[in-house]
């Protein structure tokens, strides 16, 4: 339990003493939450290896589809670190559906919540 104290993974004042129980738990709990987080770092890396094979660089994303969808494309990137979404309007998501033809373009576009159009 010291290693995962000092990696950070624990909170040596979240250790009960007197509860093996408990320690337990909470050493499964990191371990899992750790190699959530690397499986995450991995996911978000593999994303951004896929993406720059198809555009060689992002000032090509830029020049080709403009500096909204390169945020876009930056704010996809994290919603894949995190596990979360993001929200885009419904031309937004047209204009990034691009992703889908990546490799692993289902995958990301999992992160992807298309608001419905005005109407």
């Amino acid at each position: 339990m010291n290693n995962l104290v000092n990696v950070g993974l624990l909170q040596a004042q979240d250790i009960p003493d007197d509860s093996p129980e408990r320690q337990v738990s909470l050493v499964i709990k990191a371990i899992i939450g750790a190699a959530d987080g690397v499986a995450s770092k991995t996911a978000a890396t593999q994303f951004f290896d896929e993406l720059m094979l198809s555009v060689e660089t992002l000032g090509g994303v830029c020049d080709e589809h403009g500096p909204s969808i390169l945020a876009s494309l930056m704010y996809l990137q994290n919603a894949i670190l995190k596990g979360s979404l993001i929200e885009l309007f419904f031309n937004e998501a047209e204009q990034l559906a691009f992703v889908r033809a990546l490799p692993s373009g289902e995958r990301w576009w999992k992160h992807v919540s298309p608001l419905p159009a005005n109407g």
